[in-house]
């Protein structure tokens, strides 16, 4: 994960052109502004809103948040697996559980190899994502002990 106190620092960290990555931004924040995603349509459907931050719904709010203050973080996306509807159940520090719902020591579960947090459902695009990185963070905190 990088980070950053502008974006052209950020854009110097993860090696990519800062007048890109700062056009890139400034075009985000002008639709933000308008309050409609006209490249991707983000926000367009209802389920959109129903997924993003209920402090703004109905609406395209809820999908579309400005990116005009640090820190600014970026971290690397590989493409993988869309998700799962399967996988063993875990605790929310990621420990698996056993048939009966007692945790097996020593053994964890995150990402796609545990069962989703959404249950029977996917959350769209990206929506592995998100559970990904705060259960990674969880498991690494409770097998350190932390």
């Amino acid at each position: 994960m990088a980070r950053a106190d502008s974006v052209a620092e950020l854009a110097a960290l993860i090696g990519v052109p800062a007048e890109q990555l700062s056009a890139t931004v400034e075009r985000w924040n002008e639709l933000c502004a308008a309050g409609h995603d006209d490249d991707h349509g983000r926000g367009d459907s209802a389920y959109d809103g129903w997924c993003g931050d209920r402090n703004h719904y109905p609406g395209t709010a809820a999908t579309l948040g400005p990116i005009d203050r640090g820190p600014f973080y970026a971290s690397p996306v590989h493409a993988s697996s869309l998700g799962t509807k399967g996988g063993p159940q875990t605790t929310v520090d990621c420990e698996v559980l056993d048939v009966d719902g007692a945790v097996i020591p020593g053994l964890y579960a995150v990402g796609n190899a545990m069962a989703a947090p959404t249950g029977m459902v996917y959350g769209g695009a990206g929506g592995t994502l998100g559970p990904a990185m705060v259960f990674g963070y969880r498991c690494g905190r409770a097998v350190a002990g932390v």
